[in-house]
């Protein structure tokens, strides 16, 4: 036993080697015959013993935050600690012979996906690199929802798995779970060392991180810094015609899975509001919300307390409003939404850059050329 464990929020060293006695990403990983090797993003474990099980032991995933690293996925991951969530994108990449399951780590989510015993279906850690020879552990992670979507990879369209991870709340993660986990002869030995949040997630109980979650957002929180490749996407957006950029908005909320029916408004009667739809919530819920929203294409300007109360106020009974702003929401606007529970959602310049990136709207620092053209071609309806 190693008696070494991964914290919430710290970095380790990573060397690059298993062999390294300073490594403390590899070689703490790493078990003889698990199949370990120094690869990509999605790293999964095997079982030592249990050889007839289709699934992995555990899996590593990793997101390279470094910027010009010559390995760089065409994917932009989403790791957002304060909503407890990752979007993580699988490992496929163009290749005139290989298809989305015909990388390694893609069939390594897809099988854990499919897995339906929680005993065997593997616990996921998250590492970012965000610093040359380390790597910051992000959380014990489960997969919440799988689906496939088509992205671009220097100018070839390419299906990819884009996973959906709910961050557990769990500060700690003992490296001799997991290799316990590698190690069992029997399907019984699985949950000894288990975190109590693994615990609970067998058990059926999704215990999310939370604990991180800020109630207001300073203004650094909410928009990018402009040198920032976030901060180049957010002057494309703020360059664009009102109309186009209304557009975009609501481009964006049409590929969320629970919106439905989404519509840009007409000008001569938006009564106040520039887009509207509908949430439709699964089954067994079954149930619909209607929404409106406000839009401000602010370069400088904030969205201020006025602002937030005069969508509030013009909203219909069980209407939910969202508003969104390429700049960012004053602490007091931000407190009268949370004081007098306002149904009503704020998105502000960084939260917009984020669903463009989710979405597959935006990469690097660029915002997609065919995505943008297609949302100026809708023009005003």
């Amino acid at each position: 036993m190693t008696g070494e464990r991964y914290r919430l929020g710290q970095a380790y060293r990573n060397t690059g080697s298993s062999s390294n006695e300073a490594d403390q990403f590899l070689r703490w990983l790493n078990l003889p015959k698990s199949g370990m090797r120094n690869m990509g993003g999605i790293r999964p474990f095997k079982f030592v013993n249990l050889k007839h099980l289709p699934m992995h032991a555990y899996i590593v995933l990793v997101t390279d935050e470094l910027s010009g690293h010559s390995i760089r996925n065409p994917w932009e991951d989403s790791v957002e600690l304060n909503a407890g969530r990752i979007t993580y994108w699988g490992d496929a990449k163009w290749d005139e012979k290989r298809t989305i399951d015909d990388f390694v780590g893609n069939r390594a989510v897809r099988t854990a996906a499919d897995t339906t015993d929680l005993r065997l279906r593997p616990p996921i850690l998250h590492f970012s690199k965000d610093k040359t020879g380390f790597v910051r552990f992000n959380g014990l992670c489960v997969i919440e929802r799988i689906d496939m979507a088509w992205f671009e990879d220097h100018g070839r369209p390419v299906r990819n798995y884009r996973l959906q991870l709910a961050i557990l709340s769990e500060e700690f993660v003992d490296v001799d779970w997991l290799h316990r986990r590698a190690l069992a002869e029997d399907v019984g030995e699985l949950s000894e060392g288990e975190p109590a949040a693994w615990k609970h997630y067998r058990a059926g109980v999704l215990d999310r991180l939370k604990v991180w979650a800020p109630r207001i957002r300073s203004q650094a929180d909410q928009i990018p810094t402009k040198t920032s490749p976030d901060g180049a996407i957010l002057s494309q957006l703020i360059s664009l015609q009102p109309s186009a950029f209304e557009g975009a908005v609501v481009a964006l909320f049409e590929e969320m899975d629970v919106v439905h029916d989404v519509q840009q408004t007409r000008l001569s009667r938006d009564g106040g509001f520039d887009f509207s739809g509908t949430f439709t919530l699964p089954p067994p819920l079954d149930y619909e919300i209607g929404f409106r929203g406000e839009v401000k294409r602010y370069a400088t300007n904030y969205v201020g307390p006025k602002d937030v109360s005069r969508l509030v106020a013009r909203l219909g009974r069980g209407e939910y409003g969202l508003f969104v702003t390429t700049s960012y929401f004053s602490r007091q606007a931000q407190e009268e939404v949370l004081a007098d529970a306002y149904p009503t959602r704020l998105f502000s310049g960084q939260d917009v850059v984020r669903m463009m990136r989710q979405v597959g709207a935006a990469t690097g620092g660029k915002i997609s050329d065919a995505w943008i053209e297609t949302v100026q071609a809708r023009g005003t309806p």
